[in-house]
């Protein structure tokens, strides 16, 4: 008696609940794509059309034959603002939405792999290098380099001359486009570049989930750049046909003076394109300036012919990584290479740069795989 009323009561009830749930995250992912546009609307006027009635005819055949309908105009009208070229397979945010819908079917709620903490436990079964974790915090649990758990002042007093050190949230929600990610200097208790307490700064700032983390230096190839900021390789893995595989990555830069590299449409930075040999594209974009820069605005550097050592190592650990999370599909890396060329990790998150990623390389986020993965989405609606 007790099953059939499970089956019958509650777990219609667990699917109804599960249903809207799903339904609001890709409202809230939806809304944030829609927000973008409004962001770079401030900077460009990308609202206006400079699609031609052929351009639209094109990606309306393109659409119909491998995704069953059409898509809206304003995404391909969006990047081709910025990088001037038409390619019909650029993927929309609905439509991508869609797509991440479907290869993470596995689990609903993959934000819970992105906790900075978690990467930890990733690594240890690899060769992969993470950042030193000297403090985190989970849930207000604070907790030391050797995971023992410690109080709140301890964890001040431990923190009081910590020196020069790296403080972020943990999650998802609260660290989206750096926010709240910086580098602290703290003597005496006192943080030499705010002026603030330690105390202050946590309290205010990281209420809950947070990891303070060795300040990384980068590799010659990387600082000379850029020296202030720990500049990373965001990089794209999905599992596609059995196998991991390496979409296009995005190369993030600061500038500005800026601790951080590229974080976000409305605050300065670069992203930029790189071959798989590590040779980078000629030119950077900063979106808030709306402008292309062929060497970096405060060093000089010169990108054309310019190549980061051992980037193919970088593509190869994260593949490597990613299998030891095959539950979640498709995901994106932090990663950047240490003084001494070698990959360090920063985190795991949900892919959201699709945009830029597309601005950069002047064609779909899935390349190649585009069409296969468009096909599949429609035989899934058939």
């Amino acid at each position: 008696m007790k099953n059939l009323f499970f089956w019958f009561y509650y777990k219609p009830l667990w699917r109804i609940r599960l249903w809207l749930y799903n339904m609001l995250m890709e409202h809230w992912r939806y809304n944030y794509y829609l927000n973008v546009f409004k962001e770079i609307s401030k900077i460009k006027d990308v609202k206006k059309n400079i699609l031609t009635k052929k351009q639209k005819k094109e990606i309306d055949e393109y659409y119909k034959k491998y995704y069953g309908k059409k898509v809206p105009y304003m995404w391909h009208n969006l990047i081709v603002h910025y990088n001037k070229f038409l390619n019909v397979r650029y993927i929309p945010p609905n439509v991508f939405l869609e797509i991440i819908e479907n290869l993470n079917k596995k689990i609903k709620n993959n934000y819970i792999v992105c906790d900075k903490n978690l990467l930890y436990n990733f690594a240890a079964k690899t060769t992969a290098s993470v950042p030193k974790r000297l403090f985190y915090s989970v849930n207000n649990l604070f907790f030391d380099s050797s995971n023992n758990k410690i109080s709140k002042e301890n964890l001040y007093n431990q923190m009081s001359n910590i020196g020069e050190v790296f403080i972020k949230p943990s999650t998802l929600y609260h660290s989206g486009y750096a926010r709240n990610c910086r580098i602290i200097n703290v003597v005496d208790g006192v943080d030499t570049y705010s002026n603030k307490s330690i105390k202050n700064i946590i309290e205010k700032h990281y209420t809950e989930d947070f990891i303070v983390q060795e300040k990384i230096v980068c590799h010659k190839s990387i600082s000379d750049i850029y020296p202030n900021s720990a500049n990373t390789f965001s990089v794209y893995t999905f599992i596609w046909n059995n196998e991991v595989k390496i979409l296009k990555t995005i190369f993030k830069i600061g500038m500005g003076g800026n601790f951080t590299d590229y974080s976000g449409i409305a605050k300065d930075g670069l992203i930029m394109g790189i071959n798989n040999d590590g040779t980078l594209f000629d030119s950077a974009l900063c979106i808030k300036q709306d402008k292309w820069y062929n060497a970096h605005p405060d060093t000089g550097v010169i990108f054309k012919n310019h190549k980061i050592i051992n980037f193919p190592k970088v593509l190869e650990t994260t593949k490597l990584l990613h299998y030891c999370i095959p539950w979640i599909t498709f995901c994106r890396w932090d990663v950047t290479l240490n003084i001494d060329g070698e990959p360090v990790f920063f985190e795991v998150e949900w892919p959201s740069e699709m945009l830029q990623q597309q601005i950069l390389y002047k064609d779909g986020f899935f390349g190649e795989y585009t069409e296969d993965i468009l096909s599949s989405l429609r035989r899934r609606k058939d």
